[in-house]
């Protein structure tokens, strides 16, 4: 990871992450994302970010129910979320990480998927989430997203035209530094969790977690959560955040519905890699480049 700041970043980039909730009605949850993506927009963001599952409630009994079919042009009536993703994108001409919602294939397998979406709203890629939020926390949760979910298998980079590359997880993904470091080492200039964290584990790795990978990889971090709602619901931790390359919070909130702004600033990236130059300090002849691995 040679690349300096304004070699991987090519100019400035104002990001929002909306944090708000997921309620039981789908309908309702796609018109709020569309209120707060234009008023993000309004205010001057370049790339929105949705949090995870932002189109229903999370919870492995109803995922089944909240799954759409994928597609580069989805119908509406069958594919109502994407379809006003990709609508939103373009109405609003932004950059669009719509957070992940639940994905039906023909095979009948269900997974979480973030879509990425261009100013024109075309669809730029999928990821399906890699690693399933399994466990057991004993005085804490018990959850595991693999009674209904898949795993997908594919690592995703995703080129924003004009500005660079970012790197793509959901949640759970964060804590296996490895996707970040392939991210990073292929060119990303940022790594983007939507995320629903829990407030077992939030208070004590979310933030751990989002700096770490920022600096591990001398990026940016953009860690989009779910708004913390009242019980039965899901225990979203909230505190959506922005890391600078030098492990330093930029922009963040705490529990309750909100939107923050952040710039992601080429020379930040550089300033870091210059004063700290651990792209040419490692040891590859003693341990491989995972970036070259995969």
């Amino acid at each position: 990871m040679s690349l300096l700041g304004d070699e991987i970043l090519q100019q400035p980039l104002r990001v929002a992450c909306i944090q708000i909730a997921s309620g039981p009605n789908k309908a309702d949850n796609i018109a709020k994302a569309r209120e707060k993506i234009l008023q993000a927009v309004a205010a001057g963001a370049a790339l929105v970010v949705l949090p995870e599952c932002f189109n229903s409630p999370y919870s492995t009994a109803k995922f089944h129910e909240y799954a759409e079919p994928l597609s580069s042009s989805p119908d509406p009536t069958e594919a109502p979320t994407f379809a006003a993703l990709a609508q939103v994108a373009q109405d609003a001409g932004v950059f669009l990480i719509g957070g992940s919602i639940p994905e039906c294939d023909q095979a009948g397998k269900i997974y979480n998927t973030c879509t990425v979406y261009s100013p024109r709203g075309k669809l730029l890629a999928s990821y399906r989430k890699m690693h399933l939020f399994d466990v057991d926390i004993a005085g804490g949760m018990s959850f595991h997203e693999s009674d209904t979910l898949s795993p997908g298998n594919e690592i995703i980079i995703v080129d924003l035209d004009g500005y660079g590359k970012i790197g793509i997880g959901i949640c759970y993904d964060m804590r296996f530094a490895e996707l970040s470091t392939i991210a990073a080492r292929k060119g990303a200039f940022a790594l983007v969790f939507p995320s629903a964290f829990n407030t077992t584990t939030g208070p004590l790795h979310w933030e751990l977690l989002g700096r770490s990978r920022a600096v591990d990889n001398q990026v940016y971090s953009v860690l989009c959560s779910q708004s913390r709602a009242p019980p039965p619901s899901y225990p979203a931790w909230g505190y959506s955040m922005v890391s600078d390359p030098m492990g330093r919070i930029v922009a963040g909130t705490k529990e309750s519905e909100d939107i923050i702004y952040a710039v992601l600033d080429p020379s930040v990236i550089k300033e870091s890699r210059q004063a700290i130059p651990i792209s040419y300090q490692r040891r590859y002849d003693v341990y491989p480049d995972i970036g070259k691995l995969v």
